[in-house]
């Protein structure tokens, strides 16, 4: 066969024509693939030897319309409170004008209306004036209790003693001249006999009551002190009872203190302090100097130690005129009790006598209703001379 091959320039190069020729031939060639493709045309399966690819034309949704807000007043940010605030059931609409939901315990604060700020300076101070109302509200409680707390009263021996009742009053006393008490001594279905000694001289005191049972002593019991402006002022208390070992409270009147033999306990030393054997002179000298108190209403309180580490508050309390069948006759007394608060408290049964300086002429004493108590009930009394 016979080819003609395409003219050369002389150099060996095509002619520009023929070049310009096929660059215009190429040209056209991807006008037309380019104009299939808009088109939409998909290539035969005998022109692509490779996957089929499938062209679809998506149409874009419609844009929504989206509703104009209206501008909201800015809300302060929450204040924490310490009491649990209740959540509403819905959520309530926003208006230009809000107002804080008050605490359920703390008291109800309500904020001046605030309209909508205009501007962000006007919105950060009514965010600031909302947040010191719901703070003010919150410390609310705190402060009422803090207010509370410094309240303080003068029932310190009260408190002392774990009691709720008045605070001891300075009691005016009048006490009775040197005499010897005979008392029969009761202990369930035991009994025998009791003395009490009542020693007074100058400025000091002395007080002594053994009693016994079937020749055996009991009950051995001293108080020693003096006086001052609420009466009796004890210094030492023994208490000895068969088959134990004798104790002591000791009343350090320079240091303020109550002290004892046997437990390291301490107390501070009230104002007209007793123990349990010169509340029974303190009482009666208390009750023949105010005659007041011996009617309805009458009330007595001492504040008592013992001589193993306890000390209460003993609140006498008036009862009733009564009269008490004694060896030495028939009395009328008057009848003070102070009841007991706990279990284990110790339950007093008064009767004291105005023609004998108001001294008891009937004492009970007990530490539970289904125990035994100890019951003294008068004899005799001897008015002893003056030392």
């Amino acid at each position: 066969m016979l080819v003609i091959a395409p003219p050369h320039h002389r150099n060996g190069r095509p002619p520009h024509r023929v070049l310009l020729a096929l660059v215009a031939a190429a040209l056209l060639l991807h006008a037309a693939l380019l104009s299939g493709a808009r088109m939409g045309l998909q290539p035969t399966e005998s022109s692509s030897p490779g996957a089929s690819v499938q062209v679809r034309l998506l149409q874009a949704p419609e844009p929504v319309p989206v509703p104009a807000v209206e501008p909201v007043a800015m809300l302060p940010r929450p204040v924490s409170r310490p009491a649990q605030i209740a959540k509403p059931t819905a959520k309530p609409a926003v208006k230009s004008a809000v107002k804080p939901a008050p605490a359920q315990t703390a008291p109800a604060v309500e904020a001046p209306p605030v309209e909508a700020p205009r501007s962000e300076a006007a919105a950060s101070q009514a965010a600031s004036e909302l947040a010191a109302a719901a703070a003010a509200a919150a410390s609310a409680p705190a402060a009422a209790a803090a207010s509370a707390s410094a309240v303080t009263t003068v029932a310190d021996a009260a408190s002392a003693a774990g009691s709720s009742e008045a605070a001891i009053a300075l009691y005016r006393t009048q006490f009775a001249p040197p005499l010897t008490l005979l008392y029969e001594l009761r202990r369930g279905v035991l009994s025998g006999t009791a003395e009490l000694n009542w020693r007074p001289a100058g400025t000091q005191y002395e007080l002594r009551l053994e009693g016994s049972l079937a020749g055996l002593t009991v009950l051995l019991q001293t108080s020693q002190g003096g006086f001052d402006a609420a009466g009796l002022a004890p210094l030492r208390f023994t208490d000895q009872r068969m088959q134990r070992e004798t104790r002591a409270a000791n009343f350090q009147r320079e240091q303020g203190k109550i002290t004892f033999s046997g437990p390291s306990t301490e107390y501070a030393l009230r104002v007209g302090a007793q123990d349990r054997l010169s509340w029974m002179l303190q009482l009666a000298a208390v009750a023949a100097a105010e005659p007041l108190l011996l009617a309805p209403d009458g009330k007595i309180a001492l504040y008592v130690v013992g001589a193993r580490g306890d000390a209460d508050l003993w609140v006498f309390r008036y009862v009733a005129h009564e009269t008490v069948d004694t060896a030495a006759g028939p009395v009328r007394a008057v009848k003070f009790a102070r009841e007991p608060r706990g279990p284990y408290d110790t339950q007093v049964e008064a009767w004291l006598d105005p023609a004998r300086h108001h001294l008891p002429v009937r004492a009970r004493l007990s530490t539970s209703p289904d125990g035994d108590a100890l019951e003294l009930l008068l004899r005799e009394m001897k008015i002893t001379a003056t030392p």
